[in-house]
C-alpha cells in the first residue's frame, strides 16, 4: 500500500505535492514548520506540537488554512493510512505564491507521514560530540523552514567528527542547530530560554525533573560554563535527551555519559512510553 500525504485538503502520494516557483517558502524562505514521531499508530506530544506551529504562525502573520481539528483529523488518517511502526509527521506551511516575487501569496499546508530509523544507540551509550560557530539565529522561537547555516554547516561538522553545531554569539550560548542544551550542576540542571526555539522536549525535560530529584534553573548559559560542565546533554525530538561529551577538542568532565544525564535518559524514555502507550521507548 502507497503511503499518503496531506496537501491543501487532498490525500496524494508525495510525487503528487508540487510548489510554485514563485511561492515565497522558496524566493524568500517563508515558511514554518513543526515535526514529531509516531510509535506504533501512537503520536508522541501532538498537542504541544501544534499549538508551537500555530504560535510561529501568529509570530510570523501568517493564517493556517485549516482549522485545528481539520488538521488533527488529517494527521491521523495518514497515520492509520500508512501504518508504520516508527514514523515522522511534519506540519509544513509555505508562503504561497507571490504576484510580484515577495509578498506571500494563498499558503500551502502539508502534511508528511514518513516511516524513519531509532536513532544510532551508540550515541547515548558512548555520548556525542558538537562544533561551536558563532552565529544568532533570526526570530529563533519560530520553527521557520530557514536552516540555511545548518546546512552550510553540515559538512564541516561531519568532517571534524561532530554531529552538530552549538551557536554562540561570542559570550553565550543559544542552542545546538536543532536540539536545546543543559548543563548539570550537583543536583541541578540548567537551560536557557533567550534567543531560542521552545523545544517541546526540552519542556518535557524541565517538567519531569523535579520527580527525578533535579531542581530546574532557567538563565542565560556562557560558553566558558558549557565547556566547564559537569554533564551536558541536548534535548529535541529525534535526539529525546542525549548526552554530549565533547566540544570542539575539549572534553566535557571525564568524556564519558554522565550518571545524572542517565537518569534523564531513562526517565524520557519512560515519560515517552507513558504518552504513547507502549514498551519503553530505550536510548
Amino acid at each position: 500500500m502507497k503511503p499518503i500525504h496531506f496537501f491543501n485538503g487532498d490525500f496524494v502520494p508525495k510525487e503528487s505535492i508540487t510548489f510554485s516557483i514563485d511561492d515565497v517558502g522558496v524566493l524568500r524562505g517563508f515558511g514554518i514548520f513543526d515535526y514529531f514521531k509516531v510509535y506504533n499508530g501512537a503520536p508522541a506530544f501532538m498537542e504541544a506540537h501544534l499549538n508551537r506551529f500555530e504560535n510561529s504562525a501568529r509570530l510570523l502573520g501568517m493564517e493556517i488554512p485549516f482549522s485545528r481539528k481539520e488538521i488533527e483529523s488529517a494527521i491521523r488518517k495518514l497515520i492509520e493510512h500508512n501504518r508504520f511502526p516508527l514514523s515522522g509527521v511534519k506540519v509544513l506551511m509555505t508562503g504561497g505564491a507571490s504576484s510580484d516575487g515577495f509578498s506571500a501569496g494563498k499558503p500551502n499546508l502539508i502534511i508528511t507521514n514518513t516511516a524513519v530509523s531509532e536513532t544510532n544507540p551508540s550515541f547515548y551509550t558512548e555520548g556525542v560530540s558538537v562544533m561551536t560557530h558563532q552565529f544568532s539565529r533570526e526570530m529563533p522561537e519560530v520553527k521557520s523552514t530557514n536552516y540555511a547555516t545548518a546546512v552550510r554547516l553540515e559538512s564541516l561538522w561531519k568532517q571534524k567528527g561532530h554531529i552538530d553545531a552549538l551557536y554562540h554569539d561570542g559570550q553565550y550560548i543559544s542552542e545546538v542547530s536543532r536540539s536545546n542544551v543543559f548543563l548539570v550542576e550537583g543536583n541541578k540542571i540548567i537551560t536557557n530560554e533567550e534567543g531560542v526555539l521552545p523545544g517541546i522536549t526540552r519542556m518535557n525535560v524541565v517538567n519531569m525533573a523535579p520527580e527525578l530529584g533535579f531542581e530546574v534553573e532557567i538563565r542565560p548559559i556562557a560558553l566558558a560554563e558549557v565547556l566547564a560542565a559537569e554533564e551536558l546533554f541536548m534535548t529535541s525530538t529525534n535526539k529525546r535527551v542525549m548526552p554530549v561529551v565533547k566540544i570542539d577538542d575539549q572534553e566535557i568532565a571525564s568524556g564519558i555519559v554522565g550518571a545524572k544525564t542517565k537518569i534523564l535518559m531513562e526517565g524520557y524514555a519512560q515519560l515517552m512510553a507513558e504518552e504513547t502507550k507502549q514498551p519503553s521507548v530505550q536510548n
